[in-house]
């Protein structure tokens, strides 16, 4: 069933809204700011997945300006009676806001939030950075996805927008 539903929408030459030819200029000529010099693993990461899932091959002339940050947060979730095993959660709350660069006009901002979880087990140090490491990573590749969504979606909700 699934197949001939796929198959359906391509035979009707169906496109997804994002990947039209105007949706996909207005994406490719949003430049994302740099992150700071003194920049943690998981901004680079999401800076990065950002600017590649934005477009594949940016324009030379760039109309619009992504500025973000990114705070993050831990929370315990669950210390065992043994206190020999613990549950975090980390989360990244990244703030983004476009700006119209001609006249420095704000566009759309809004607001994210990802999330995962790592276990501490006995031998903290090692299993922590481990798990924190490839945590962090993670969540910012969604936190720049789910930016990404909101974008499309007040794209969606505007047609007549610059955006």
């Amino acid at each position: 069933m699934p197949f001939i539903v796929i198959f359906l929408l391509f035979s009707c030459q169906f496109k997804p809204v994002y990947l039209s030819d105007n949706k996909k200029n207005i994406l490719c000529s949003i430049k994302v700011e740099n992150e700071t010099n003194s920049a943690l693993l998981y901004e680079m990461d999401y800076k990065n997945e950002l600017e590649s899932i934005l477009c594949a091959n940016k324009l030379e002339e760039t109309n619009f300006l992504l500025k973000w940050s990114i705070k993050k947060r831990y929370r315990e979730l669950i210390k065992s009676e043994s206190n020999t095993i613990k549950r975090y959660e980390a989360s990244l709350i990244v703030d983004f806001v476009i700006y119209d660069i001609s006249n420095d006009i704000i566009i759309y901002s809004n607001t994210v939030e990802s999330k995962g979880a790592y276990n501490i087990l006995e031998d903290e140090i090692i299993s922590t950075l481990a798990s924190q490491k490839s945590i962090d990573s993670q969540i910012a590749i969604i936190a720049a996805r789910l930016t990404l969504d909101k974008i499309h979606l007040y794209m969606l909700k505007n047609e007549n927008s610059k955006l």
